[in-house]
């Protein structure tokens, strides 16, 4: 007799997948807001990096395939270095990074930087990114043990999966451990199914749901940055109504008119829906992706709800000489053999093909949006006797000049496993697309113009 029943087996987990479950909350409340001190972008970034630039990182979704590719940026950065103008010393141009923004795959990378620095050098490709994750997430689904906890304690695919990266990449670490090192400030983004709007893992955010960031599990909000929806259940926080309702240091209606300003009206309304705690007791956390699959709209946002760059490097108490924007986008655009033929493309191929328009979309209308905004930042801090110089890099698979080889990644999966050799490709292309950026060699010409400059003097 066969024991193992497929038509079983489905049904069972359709069972499961169907039951109200309550969610598992892990946030914790506190009687009164908590000062965002360092965990904000505002205060957050100084520790030894340099006043000269403020330099921001974008790490899209994508899953292996991205958190690869944006793993070979950081390290063409950690190897490329310059002469401290004030002692001399070699500095990389890694350590010049006050701000990474992520998303989904992006968001493994962004989180392990932030919690371990050079460590991600030593061991995150055979933590991560060498890992068969699919798979071990997959095996948990069949694992009969796990029915039986979805059954009684509202286990899921998603416990599992926090479960896997809290054990076996993130090693426990919360907020308070990123926080701890004083390297950039990590900022990972998910979207709240409820509004339909971007949320980002800071206390500024925690402290409208009345809880602590510091306590909260880095591994949770990774797997909510990443939680693609019906695949995995949403990660649910708790709004408490346990502390003064207070708006965000940084929100004064004398910086913008929100009326006359659409985009920024919907984004502050996201946020003053926090404090409506009878009508959104529980924030229900989803793929990032959904809502800003490059992550920087956190940048955009922030500078404008602040009512403009001057206002926020008044906040940090610098005013830099560059703005360095780097996009690491691991966007492809796959063949697409369903206009090859005249047959009725089916409804996964129809799901897929408009989830991937609405996000590449959405992606142009988000760099267009920052592109337009990092020069006027620029020349809002401009003076006669202090110029402030923009550079923004943009790094994504459509830059790669040989078509074969731009095929290779456009075709490669998004998923949590992929081969070594792809692996391999990913990191090198993060960093030859770094090197081979335009934009980024201006950056670098600029650097080495002011050392012959320094050594004259």
């Amino acid at each position: 007799m066969n024991c193992y029943n497929p038509l079983l087996l489905v049904s069972l987990l359709l069972v499961l997948g169907g039951c109200a479950t309550t969610a598992r909350i892990t946030n914790t409340p506190v009687s009164d807001q908590i000062p965002t001190n360092r965990q904000q972008i505002t205060t957050g970034v100084k520790g030894q990096r340099s006043d000269d630039a403020f330099f921001f990182i974008s790490l899209s979704g994508g899953g292996t395939r991205a958190a690869a590719l944006s793993y070979g940026v950081l390290k063409e950065l950690r190897d490329t270095t310059y002469n401290d103008k004030d002692n001399g010393t070699k500095r990389r141009l890694l350590d010049e990074v006050d701000y990474i923004s992520s998303v989904s795959g992006g968001s493994f990378t962004a989180a392990y930087y932030g919690l371990y620095g050079d460590r991600i050098f030593e061991d995150y490709e055979s933590v991560f990114l060498r890992q068969n994750v699919q798979k071990t997430l997959l095996g948990s689904v069949l694992n009969p043990f796990n029915w039986l906890r979805g059954l009684f304690t509202g286990f899921n695919r998603t416990e599992k999966a926090i479960d896997y990266y809290d054990t076996n990449i993130f090693k426990g670490g919360t907020f308070n451990d990123i926080i701890e090192r004083d390297g950039p400030f990590i900022d990972i983004n998910a979207t709240d199914l409820g509004i339909g709007a971007r949320f980002s893992f800071t206390q500024e955010r925690f402290n409208m749901l009345c809880s602590d960031v510091g306590t909260f599990k880095v591994a949770r909000a990774v797997a909510a940055s990443s939680a693609v929806p019906v695949a995995f259940a949403p990660i649910t926080l708790q709004n408490f109504d346990t502390c003064p309702d207070r708006d965000p240091d940084w929100y004064s209606p004398d910086h913008v008119n929100f009326k006359d300003n659409t985009r920024m009206g919907a984004v502050l309304a996201a946020y003053k829906s926090y404090q409506d705690k009878q009508g959104r007791p529980f924030i229900h956390l989803v793929d990032g992706g959904i809502t800003d699959n490059l992550g920087i709209r956190a940048l955009y946002d922030r500078v404008e709800l602040m009512g403009g760059a001057r206002n926020t490097t008044r906040a940090m108490e610098r005013l830099p000489r560059y703005i360095v924007i780097i996009i690491v986008n691991a966007e492809t655009r796959p063949e697409n053999p369903m206009d090859s033929r005249d047959t009725i493309p089916s409804s996964i191929q129809v799901v897929d093909a408009v989830s991937s328009a609405q996000i590449g979309r959405y992606n142009v209308e988000s760099l267009a949006l920052l592109e337009e905004g990092y020069k006027k930042w620029a020349a809002e801090l401009s003076t006669p006797g202090h110029t402030v110089t923009p550079f923004f890099i943009k790094l994504d698979f459509q830059s790669i000049g040989d078509k074969q080889y731009r095929r290779i990644f456009n075709n490669m999966a998004t998923s949590f496993s992929l081969p070594d050799d792809e692996v391999d490709k990913l990191i090198e292309a993060g960093r030859q697309l770094l090197l081979q950026s335009p934009a980024y060699q201006e950056l670098l010409q600029m650097i080495r113009d002011e050392e012959r400059k320094q050594a004259t003097r």
